[in-house]
């Protein structure tokens, strides 16, 4: 079974603890966890299964479950909300075309960005040829005899 991994605040809320108590519990190592680097510092990651153990959060799971079974109506209206957060065919087509979209966008880009970029090497190369001849030792007025 994969491993669920949960943030300091999500375990706070599951547990109804205090985050500071989440962060003691990690501390005294009662609570497996991982830290994950951020360019901020380090950010805790939490074992559920370890979460749970410790807190003893199966019982009331598994009262939330059986209060759901009892009440069938409750279980309709959440999965009515839980369909209104999913997509339909619809708005996937609508997305596929955004995508789609987006992809010629960026090469119309790309294009332009090439050329812009071929303009400039040809206009440093030009000006490096003109520095060249601009730093070729003139003849002084009396050496054009020799």
């Amino acid at each position: 079974m994969a491993q669920i991994f949960l943030t300091i605040q999500e375990s706070a809320d599951l547990t109804k603890k205090s985050v500071q108590t989440i962060r003691r519990a990690i501390r005294s190592k009662k609570i497996k966890s991982r830290k994950k680097k951020t360019p901020q510092g380090y950010n805790y990651m939490l074992d559920k299964d370890s979460l749970i153990k410790t807190y003893g959060l199966e019982k009331a799971n598994d009262e939330v479950v059986a209060e759901k079974k009892k009440s069938g109506a409750k279980i309709s209206k959440n999965a009515k909300k839980i369909a209104k957060q999913y997509l339909t065919r619809d708005d996937l087509g609508i997305f596929k075309e955004t995508v789609q979209n987006l992809i010629e966008q960026n090469e119309k880009d790309k294009e332009n960005f090439f050329r812009l970029i071929k303009t400039f090497q040809d206009r440093v190369v030009v000006l490096e040829n003109q520095v060249k001849l601009l730093a070729q030792p003139k003849k002084k007025w009396y050496q054009i005899w020799k």
